[in-house]
């Protein structure tokens, strides 16, 4: 084989065998990642873009809703590392020996908010607000999918608001999608991260209050792989450091603090 390169010059079938191995090679040495929807803006802003700047590597990043993923990774998805939304699932991958055993990480607690458009006619200030009819559609993630719209179900039972809700209820299957359905306009109001909205200057919401739900806890593990990614570790180490504490917290994220990985 000859392949005609810009200059005109030609290579032989070796120097073209020798450099598709080693695109192939680059390519196998890409870090994959498996990441719950919620850490979406904070993955693709600061967390990936800081680590690859460290490590020198890149970081493929695949979103989604922890359930899903988990499925999916149960399933052959190529994931080096499993970033979750929760601990359960982590330990649950851990037990069935997807993901490898003394390498879970709980690397932060995830808070909810209560969004809604600016060009809204109704903005609640608190979640009780949402008992008023008047909101016709609240948008919440799937509780058996995703953390975030568990916990967005347990506020709405601590708040004795589960039976006025329910009817008005529109589930989406990640908490990335459920912001979307109100940013669309397909909801009055969405249930979603903090993370994903706490740098919207225009649009109003509200922190739901933590004691409302339990902790969203957030772990993280290596998947057990034929070929190990040498970077797999160094992404998880980096994602509990101290470099990534600040970053973390800019993004509307708890420290774990007295929070185990189960």
């Amino acid at each position: 084989m000859r392949v005609k390169l810009l200059d005109g010059k030609l290579l032989g079938a070796s120097a073209v065998l020798a450099l598709m191995m080693t695109a192939g090679a680059a390519r196998a040495q890409d870090l994959h990642v498996a990441a719950a929807a919620n850490l979406q803006k904070v993955f693709s802003q600061a967390i990936v873009p800081a680590f690859e700047k460290q490590q020198k590597i890149k970081v493929v990043t695949t979103f989604g809703s922890t359930k899903l993923l988990a499925t999916q990774i149960e399933q052959g998805l190529p994931a080096d590392v499993f970033v979750a939304a929760d601990t359960v699932t982590v330990s649950s991958l851990v037990a069935k020996g997807t993901l490898v055993a003394g390498t879970q990480e709980t690397y932060a607690v995830g808070r909810l908010a209560l969004w809604s458009r600016a060009d809204a006619p109704n903005h609640p200030v608190k979640i009780q607000d949402l008992q008023d009819p008047k909101y016709a559609k609240i948008a919440i993630a799937n509780p058996k999918l995703a953390p975030y719209g568990l916990a967005a179900a347990q506020s709405f039972a601590n708040a004795n608001l589960t039976a006025s809700v329910t009817p008005r209820l529109v589930q989406a299957e990640n908490i990335g999608q459920t912001l979307q359905y109100a940013q669309s306009g397909n909801a009055d109001v969405a249930l979603t991260a903090l993370s994903l909205v706490i740098d919207d200057k225009k649009d109003p919401y509200v922190i739901v209050p933590d004691y409302l739900h339990a902790p969203i806890a957030q772990g993280a593990a290596l998947v057990k792989r034929d070929t190990v990614n040498p970077k797999a570790a160094a992404f998880l180490a980096f994602l509990v450091s101290p470099a990534a504490k600040p970053i973390w917290k800019q993004y509307g994220y708890l420290a774990p603090v007295g929070v185990k990985a189960k």
